[in-house]
């Protein structure tokens, strides 16, 4: 074989080489390159899709709960006449009917006492059911109420953040913190500018 040839063709080779291996050094710059730039990229849409927070206000609610509110007492009771109320009816009617038994002779005599005692028992009746009578007693009862009792309750969260110069008020279920998270393409949902 020729020289010149042999020579050709290992400088042809040395030169292939030599630049597939720039090439390959610049494809993996560039791959870094691109990947840096991508991960640039991502972070300033990471910092867009974040904005500060202003304020924090607790929205609160009232919340009625219902309860019983018992307490014990102390009670004066008057207890019952021992004879049931009757000690008055005969003793009306005893006096009704010697006052009876004082009027007339014979038959009507017979007659006013019998008056005098039936009218002296209706009497001695209706004194008796007036009558305070019994014995005192003093006992304990429970008496209860309904009463509510009313305590505050958080329900959510008024926030106003700062985006991209704008302040906007949004309601939150939680608060949260420094930072919020928007949507950096889209204006959230339910939010005003001010």
């Amino acid at each position: 074989m020729d020289s010149k040839l042999l020579l050709g063709a290992a400088a042809g080779i040395i030169v292939a080489v030599g630049g597939m291996a720039v090439a390959q050094r610049y494809s993996a710059q560039s791959a870094a390159d691109t990947e840096a730039a991508a991960k640039a990229a991502e972070a300033a849409r990471e910092a867009d899709a974040y904005a500060d927070v202003r304020r924090v206000n607790p929205v609160m609610e009232q919340v009625r709960t219902p309860r019983k509110d018992c307490e014990q007492v102390t009670v004066n009771k008057r207890l019952p006449e021992r004879d049931g109320n009757v000690g008055g009816t005969l003793i009306g009617a005893v006096v009704g009917g010697a006052l009876g038994n004082q009027v007339g002779r014979g038959n009507g005599r017979k007659a006013a006492t019998v008056a005098g005692a039936v009218a002296g028992g209706v009497v001695g009746h209706e004194l008796d059911k007036r009558h305070q009578g019994g014995r005192v007693v003093t006992s304990t009862e429970t008496r209860c109420r309904e009463v509510a009792d009313v305590s505050d309750r958080v329900v959510g969260y008024d926030v106003t953040y700062n985006y991209k110069g704008r302040d906007y008020t949004t309601r939150m279920d939680y608060d949260p913190g420094e930072r919020i998270r928007v949507e950096p393409t889209v204006q959230p949902v339910g939010e005003s500018a001010r």
